[in-house]
C-alpha cells in the first residue's frame, strides 16, 4: 500500500469513527466558535476555516503564511494569541513534540500520533488500537493526569518492490 494509501486510509477510520466534520462553512465555524465560548471575529473565523478545511497538523507559521498570502495581513500575534485561544475551548489541540516543533491538530478526539521520522508528517492513530496505560491516583501523589497522549516515532517500512508498505496492524 503506498503512502498516500495508507493516510487516506488511517484519516478515513480515524474520522469515521470519530464523525468529525470538515470543510464546514464560515457560517458554520462562526456557529462552532460561539457554541465554545469564543466571539467569532472575522480573523478567528479565517483561522479556524483554514484549519478546519482537512483534517491537518499545523504550525502557527503556515497558519500565518497561508492567512497572508490568501486573505488580508494578518499579524503573528494574532494567529498565537488565536491558536492559545482555541486550544484552551477545545477547538484544536496542541501537540508539542519540541519547543521549536509545535502543531495544532484540527482533531480533538481523544487518539495518538506516529511521526515518521523520514518525512516529518504526522499521523493519526485511533486510541482504541493503542490503549492509555491505567493510572492509579494514589501512586500518582499529588498529580492530575489531564491527558494522556502518546507519541510514536519511527519509519514507514518499503516493500521489496520499494513500494511504501504502511499498514499498521491492529
Amino acid at each position: 500500500m503506498k503512502k498516500q494509501e495508507m493516510e487516506k486510509k488511517l484519516q478515513e477510520i480515524m474520522h469515521k469513527r470519530n464523525k468529525i466534520k470538515y470543510k464546514l462553512s464560515k457560517r458554520e465555524i462562526a456557529e462552532l466558535l460561539r457554541e465554545k465560548g469564543i466571539n467569532p471575529t472575522s480573523q478567528r473565523v479565517e483561522i479556524a476555516h483554514f484549519i478546519y478545511q482537512k483534517p491537518q497538523h499545523i504550525s502557527a507559521e503556515e497558519v500565518l503564511n497561508h492567512l497572508n498570502k490568501e486573505y488580508e495581513k494578518v499579524s503573528q500575534a494574532t494567529v498565537y494569541n488565536t491558536l492559545r485561544l482555541f486550544v484552551e475551548k477545545n477547538v484544536v489541540k496542541e501537540l508539542i513534540f519540541s519547543s521549536d516543533r509545535i502543531y495544532y491538530d484540527s482533531n480533538t478526539t481523544n487518539h495518538h500520533h506516529f511521526l515518521d521520522l523520514d518525512t516529518g508528517k504526522i499521523y493519526d492513530i485511533p486510541a482504541c488500537l493503542i490503549p492509555g496505560p491505567e493510572l492509579d491516583k494514589n501512586e500518582l501523589g499529588n498529580i492530575e493526569v489531564e491527558e494522556i497522549n502518546i507519541l510514536i516515532k519511527g519509519r514507514l517500512k518499503t516493500n521489496k518492490n520499494n513500494q511504501e508498505n504502511n499498514e499498521i496492524k491492529s
